[in-house]
């Protein structure tokens, strides 16, 4: 939280709305054994502030790569993307003054306190074991289960995988991003392959991670481009960087999409199945 407030490292912010993601997706995970009236006042929490930080990062990231596009022209063509980096800078500067005043706000300074209280308090929240009978409740006996769930949710986009939609994609990001957490919440007590299907849950995240990107910057590239075309003539700027690098992450886009079934067959593969049983096993 400092770095953010401070504004000078954009991974900073980007550690502080990665916490929070962790967060919410560790509720998820152990949500079972909570009562839900004590986790939903914190709940609400992670997502108001993840939200407060979320309009400053996603501007961050299609800056940080607008300057990568700009690095690889000639010199004589980077002043192309000015007006749009210009929108952006007055877009951030507003989501920053935004977030800082969340931050700074009453409710977020009592959602602090309140939730390290809850978590520095052994048991708080916890629901008691049933009587009577046995439930299985301890990490070797539930998070077998817990992981397959998981994985198996992500599995079943495997009918979807070829000319899947955007939003089918979306869903299986945020699905192996779920499943990726819960590996790591639990690698401590999983076999040593644990680490092995981490990286090949990254490599296809990161794959979508980037398709999503692209196609929200192209989103964003065409309503700056209908702005412009509303303009009055008078007003209007030199825009022609700005289509070409339309261009670029439309072309970018259509390359990620047709090389993600490749990249599903890799992760899908018998080999990676078989890591994930290696690590369970030993619970």
């Amino acid at each position: 939280e400092p770095g953010t407030r401070l504004g000078e490292d954009i991974e900073e912010l980007h550690d502080m709305r990665v916490a929070t993601r962790r967060m919410r997706s560790a509720f998820r995970v152990f949500a079972p054994y909570f009562d839900p009236d004590v986790l939903k006042p914190f709940l609400k929490g992670l997502r108001r502030t993840g939200r407060a930080l979320g309009g400053v990062r996603d501007l961050d990231v299609f800056m940080e790569k607008a300057q990568q596009y700009l690095a690889e022209l000639p010199e004589d063509e980077r002043s192309g993307l000015d007006p749009l980096l210009e929108s952006w800078r007055e877009q951030r500067e507003a989501a920053r003054a935004k977030m800082l005043a969340y931050l700074d706000g009453k409710r977020y300074q009592r959602f602090v306190q309140e939730f390290g209280q809850f978590l520095a308090t052994e048991g708080a929240g916890a629901l008691p074991l049933p009587a009577g009978r046995p439930v299985p409740h301890q990490v070797c006996q539930v998070v077998s289960t817990l992981i397959y769930t998981r994985y198996e949710v992500v599995r079943s986009y495997e009918p979807l995988i070829v000319n899947a939609p955007i939003e089918t994609l979306h869903a299986l990001r945020i699905d192996c991003k779920r499943l990726r957490y819960s590996l790591e919440f639990f690698r401590d007590v999983l076999g040593p392959e644990a680490e092995d299907v981490i990286r090949e849950v990254v490599i296809i995240q990161d794959h979508l991670g980037n398709l999503h990107d692209a196609d929200v910057a192209c989103g964003l590239l065409v309503g700056f481009l209908d702005g412009w075309a509303r303009a009055e003539q008078r007003e209007r700027i030199n825009v022609s960087g700005v289509t070409r690098y339309l261009v670029a992450k439309q072309n970018e886009l259509r390359k990620l999409m047709e090389s993600f079934p490749e990249a599903w067959q890799n992760f899908n593969r018998p080999e990676v199945r078989r890591q994930l049983a290696l690590a369970v096993s030993v619970l």
